[in-house]
C-alpha cells in the first residue's frame, strides 16, 4: 500500500534553491519503494509517495539526514 509522508526541513540547514531540491529527490529516489519525491525549497517541505510495506518513514528521514536536512514529520496520509 502506498503512503505519502511530508517531512519538514527544520534546524540551520534549509533548502535554498532548485539545486537542492534536486539533490534530496534524487537521493530519496534511490531507496526501494519511493515512488515519487517533491522537495520544495519554498515551503521547506519534502513530500514522499512511498510502498509502506517495503520502506519505514524512518529510512527515508535517515536518508535526507545523509543528505544534511534535518526534518520532522509534517503530514502522512494512506493513498488507496
Amino acid at each position: 500500500m502506498f503512503k505519502t509522508i511530508s517531512f519538514e526541513v527544520i534546524g540551520e540547514q534549509r533548502l535554498h534553491c532548485e539545486s537542492c531540491e534536486h539533490r534530496v529527490e534524487s537521493a530519496l529516489k534511490t531507496l526501494p519503494g519511493v515512488g515519487k519525491v517533491r522537495a520544495h525549497a519554498r515551503k521547506q517541505r519534502i513530500d514522499v509517495l512511498f510502498d509502506a510495506a517495503a520502506l519505514e518513514p524512518s529510512a527515508i528521514a535517515e536518508r535526507i539526514s545523509q543528505v544534511g536536512y534535518e526534518t520532522r514529520v509534517g503530514a502522512s496520509d494512506t493513498g488507496n
